[in-house]
């Protein structure tokens, strides 16, 4: 009797994907216009190879793009009187005047933050046979992320008479190391290439991302 192979790929395996970042991060205050979540669109390669007739290994490389975020808060003053009458001689009044904090303008300031995070992943998947063309796999492992971070800082003064701030910038690059789990689906559209579509969830410290993702992937 004459069994017929799945039509979907099960050798090694090499692909290329559109990526979307999804981050949320903590929230400390919620009064702040902007707490760092945002999204950005990046791209994928990926090579695996099975180990079994279920089992398999995967290595992810994964460059997104640059989420900014921004926040223009009020600084003023607080309006504040001071009792000079200690330091005046005896016979004299006491005197109530106005902080020396009155003297200063009030400023605003614009705080710009420019994140990307590079995450190079191994993984370990296992697949679960739909029908003759489609499986899903479940992933789960490590992920080695890089995030790069530019912060800049400008102090705009309220009162147009004085002088601006000079900009502050600075920049800055962590290395961590987090868990990731995924699923994925794998669509076989001829012997050697496969559509697959999917979803990853990173942990690190201070939120999480989620990225899902849509590409090919060729068997050799």
């Amino acid at each position: 009797m004459i069994v017929a192979a799945p039509a979907f790929a099960q050798g090694s395996y090499i692909g290329a994907f559109l990526v979307a970042d999804v981050v949320r991060l903590d929230e400390y205050d919620s009064r702040a216009e902007d707490s760092g979540n945002g999204e950005a669109l990046g791209f994928a390669l990926r090579l695996g190879t099975p180990i079994g007739s279920r089992w398999g290994v995967e290595l992810e490389f994964v460059r997104p793009g640059e989420i900014t975020s921004d926040q223009t808060p009020q600084i003023l003053p607080a309006l504040t009187t001071v009792n000079v009458g200690s330091s005046l001689p005896p016979g004299l009044p006491n005197v109530s005047v106005p902080d020396s904090t009155l003297l200063f303008p009030s400023y605003s300031y614009r705080f710009q933050s420019t994140q990307r995070r590079t995450t190079l992943s191994t993984a370990l998947w296992v697949r679960q046979e739909i029908s003759r063309r489609f499986s899903l796999a479940y992933l789960g492992g490590i992920a080695f992320g890089r995030t790069s971070t530019e912060l800049d800082i400008d102090y705009l003064p309220i009162r147009p008479t004085i002088l601006p701030i000079p900009r502050l910038s600075s920049e800055s690059i962590n290395y961590d190391i987090s868990p990731m789990v995924g699923v994925e689906g794998r669509i076989g559209m001829s012997r050697q290439v496969d559509l697959v579509p999917g979803i990853r969830l990173h942990g690190f410290q201070g939120g999480w991302l989620i990225r899902p993702a849509l590409g090919l992937s060729w068997t050799f």
